[in-house]
């Protein structure tokens, strides 16, 4: 698959905005063709099929409450996915919202990206993590390491998929980013910090 069409079925499949119109279609194919880095999931009309599973809401270790779109910040665009969460702090608990996705294979892309935004109010030691389900398996397959949270500000967290990447659990080969069933954004609290609020998932990307 070259790297314009590729875009273009990504970009028509997975950002899931309904049918484009004839002349719209058109001169977004012109402008994607030449993108280098393009959104996958903006959250401007819905929620994407973005869903907190359901073995995550029954879960004692998982404390995500509550999804929906929210023109409260937004790193790109106009809205956001808020997650609203209620970490109690005395144990490791998490917050994860994941997505099916339709179009699999990857391989046109190098690096994907999700920024996330805590409030100035929330508490330092929060942290983020991509986590992606890959494989005819259905391998979920975690970042190596979480993303330190900063407190009023959108940070990005960023995962190479290339062969050899150093930011999973494991050295990927080829094959990893061919079959991607899933991606999933996971917010922890490792003991410490406790926090009741929002928390904001926006422009969802994949690069080259």
């Amino acid at each position: 698959m070259g790297r314009a069409s590729g875009i273009l079925k990504t970009v028509s499949v997975l950002r899931g905005r309904g049918p484009l119109a004839a002349a719209g279609m058109i001169l977004g194919m012109a402008a994607i063709a030449q993108a280098a880095e393009i959104v996958i999931y903006g959250f401007e009309e819905s929620l994407d099929g973005w869903t907190i599973p359901q073995w995550a809401q029954v879960s004692e270790d998982y404390v995500a409450k509550d999804l929906k779109i929210s023109s409260e910040q937004a790193s790109e665009g106009h809205s956001s996915m808020r997650l609203w969460v209620d970490f109690h702090g005395g144990r490791w608990t998490g917050a994860y919202v994941e997505r099916q996705v339709e179009v699999t294979d990857w391989t046109g892309f190098g690096s994907l990206a999700a920024d996330v935004f805590i409030p100035a109010e929330a508490p330092a030691g929060l942290q983020g993590k991509i986590i992606l389900t890959v494989g005819d398996q259905w391998k979920w397959t975690e970042m190596n390491r979480a993303i330190p949270l900063t407190p009023g500000k959108w940070t990005t967290i960023t995962v190479q998929l290339k062969p050899g990447s150093m930011d999973w659990s494991f050295f990927p080969d080829e094959q990893f980013r061919t079959s991607v069933r899933k991606i999933g954004v996971r917010v922890e609290s490792n003991q410490k910090p406790v926090y009741s609020g929002p928390i904001y998932i926006d422009n969802i990307r994949l690069a080259e």
